[in-house]
């Protein structure tokens, strides 16, 4: 006589369908979730061209030196102002001479949040001619 028990089948949580939830959800929250995307700075290039290394001679007059240093204090012809500062003082020289240039020079080892907040202002504070370098 044989005896043997049979074995009884021990439920088990099915495996075979877990990857498809898995990537349905993955699709539904790319889907579903909005994206920070930040556009970056809105600059005008001028287009290269043959006349590239000629250097244009503007009259001392007619450009404003603005200077950031590694620390981001910003000084506006040799002088050091604060950021809050440099709006006003920016609208009141380019209403006395519209043709003014703003030459915005940075230090290498600045941070580049400094040159963004001072663009900022700048056009904030209608600035449209500006010229950008490093030092």
């Amino acid at each position: 006589m044989n005896l043997s028990r049979k074995r009884k089948n021990l439920g088990g949580i099915p495996t075979s369908s877990m990857s498809d939830v898995a990537f349905l959800l993955l699709v539904f929250f790319l889907s579903t979730t909005k994206f920070d995307i930040k556009k970056g700075l809105g600059l005008v290039l001028p287009p290269a061209s043959e006349n590239a290394e000629k250097r244009v001679k503007l009259k001392e007059e007619n450009v404003t030196k603005v200077w950031i240093n590694k620390d981001g204090v910003v000084a506006v012809n040799q002088k050091e102002i604060s950021l809050a500062e440099l709006e006003p003082t920016i609208k009141r020289i380019v209403k006395e001479n519209p043709d003014m240039v703003i030459s915005l020079k940075t230090d290498r080892k600045s941070k580049y949040k400094y040159m963004v907040q001072v663009l900022d202002r700048l056009q904030a504070a209608g600035a449209e001619k500006i010229s950008l370098s490093t030092n």
